[in-house]
């Protein structure tokens, strides 16, 4: 078999895996690093939060990354603890929780969506 038929084949196998092209991690650690931070001021950042929590959490762009990359890149999230969200959603009381954006005016008051992040028991990004 031709070497290049060999890659070919090798890429439909991972394809049918579901396996689809690399996650851009740097850029979404970049844009969740801006979203934390960000005032929601209207709908159209609201629904910019929303889009990027739904698509970090469908590519899995986090998965793999341990505990403290990822308090590295984005700040250390809350524990979950009792958080009735967590909970509803099947998450542990150390799992990590981060709000994408704040009330006007209010950095203490979350205001847009909740990017909920589970670890397994080695310290890894398992899902969110």
């Amino acid at each position: 078999m031709h070497v290049c038929s060999r890659v070919v084949l090798a890429l439909a196998f991972f394809s049918s895996l579901g396996c689809g092209p690399a996650v851009d991690r740097p850029g979404t650690l970049a844009r969740l690093r801006t979203a934390i931070r960000a005032e929601v001021s209207d709908h159209a950042v609201l629904e910019r939060h929303n889009q990027l929590a739904r698509e970090t959490a469908e590519a899995g762009a986090l998965e793999g990354m341990f505990q403290h990359e990822l308090e590295e890149a984005l700040g250390r999230g809350t524990e979950c603890g009792v958080s009735q969200l967590c909970a509803q959603h099947d998450f542990r009381s150390n799992d990590w929780l981060y709000e994408l954006g704040h009330a006007p005016g209010d950095e203490e008051l979350p205001a847009g969506p909740s990017l909920l992040v589970g670890f397994d028991s080695t310290g890894r990004v398992f899902r969110t």
